[in-house]
């Protein structure tokens, strides 16, 4: 008797088996879903047949520092994003005390089992699983350390409503889902966000962009949340992208690790362009740096575009070197220099900032065109 599964669970090694992986399992099946999760033992054709993959609605990749290390998880990944890709199936990844960087940039873990596969398998199927996981970074999942400080039984219960509040969404007749899609697209236009904030690490997040984001929401502010549910599974690049491009105000918060992550300089350097060409405001805020740092790429910044420039194409990495020279020398806030050091302060001058701004909308309005 052939099985149908709503779910498929997709995880390797000793770090996720027994314990995370295994209580989300059983959550899962707990709360009424029927879950598919692989078996090692079997070969990985007979696991995801074609009827299974066509079935399945949801994927979830648990993605921890030992999965690359299995081919046969990898192998499962290659599918699933294939399906994503082909068939629009949802994946809702779980980067699982990973840095979702080194995953993509093959650093680490992931770098070490790449190259011994190298050795042993063909170059083209080893360039398949390098684009599956390039593929899986680029979508919203949850990140397990900063979600709910690491409390796993807490991630587990996200997980679990999330995939059943998707289950319930695509059993809904498609006439009456086309409609509810049509007026939630509406309502999402009508409130589009007026201030994107840009950070990076824990060294922000939790404590003075947490703190800020929440005051300017508190003003009525309608900031875009990257924390929001609604955009597990879906590509980040493009709603983050999309973001900047509708919003009025953008405020980057460059801390000293900002500068390390390829996604933030490429956020900064579409905000300098939304600035150029609509007028959209720039509102810095140099978080225990100095602006002199990032304006001259002195000290860790420079260090990190070191990194970036053997990496990335000579067009990329000048626009990237730009945004950070133009965002250095432009106005903003020094968190050190604002009442000693005091971030109370420091947030409330840049919610009264931000009001006054959005409350006077010629400021906000586009260069006019030069006249040659």
């Amino acid at each position: 008797m052939y099985t149908t599964y709503d779910v498929f669970l997709s995880f390797g090694g000793g770090d996720t088996a027994s314990g995370f992986a295994d209580f989300l399992y059983n959550s899962l099946l707990a709360d009424g879903i029927h879950v598919f999760k692989g078996d090692d033992a079997l070969p990985i054709d007979e696991q995801i047949s074609p009827g299974l993959l066509r079935d399945i609605k949801i994927a979830i990749p648990i993605i921890s520092e030992q999965y690359a290390q299995s081919k046969w998880c990898l192998c499962e990944l290659t599918k699933i994003m294939d399906c994503h890709r082909k068939q629009g199936k949802s994946v809702f990844p779980v980067f699982y005390k990973v840095e979702v960087l080194d995953i993509g940039r093959r650093r680490g873990n992931f770098e070490q089992a790449l190259f011994e596969h190298e050795r042993e398998c063909s170059t083209e199927e080893v360039r398949e699983w390098m684009e599956a996981l390039m593929s899986v970074t680029k979508i919203r999942g949850w990140i397990s350390p900063a979600m709910a400080k690491g409390h796993e039984g807490k991630l587990v219960k996200k997980v679990v409503a999330k995939v059943s509040s998707e289950l319930n969404r695509m059993s809904i007749p498609m006439f009456i889902r086309s409609v509810y899609l049509y007026f939630s697209k509406k309502k999402r236009r009508e409130s589009k966000c007026q201030v994107f904030l840009a950070f990076r690490g824990p060294d922000t997040r939790y404590n003075l962009a947490a703190y800020l984001y929440t005051s300017l929401v508190a003003a009525g502010v309608r900031v875009f949340n990257d924390d929001d549910p609604c955009l597990i599974g879906k590509d980040v690049t493009h709603e983050i992208s999309n973001a900047i491009d509708q919003c009025k105000i953008s405020i980057p918060i460059l801390s000293k690790n900002y500068a390390s992550s390829p996604w933030c300089l490429e956020d900064l350097a579409q905000m300098v362009e939304c600035n150029r060409t609509k007028g959209q405001k720039i509102l810095p805020i140099f978080y225990k740096v100095k602006a002199s740092h990032v304006q001259d790429l002195s000290h860790l910044f420079g260090e990190y575009m070191l990194r970036h420039k053997e990496l990335v194409d000579k067009s990329t990495y000048e626009r990237w070197e730009r945004a950070l020279r133009e965002v250095g020398s432009s106005k903003g806030w020094e968190s050190d220099k604002i009442d000693n050091g005091h971030e109370g302060v420091l947030v409330k001058q840049v919610v009264e900032k931000v009001s006054g701004l959005l409350k006077s909308p010629q400021t906000l309005d586009p260069p006019s065109p030069s006249i040659e």
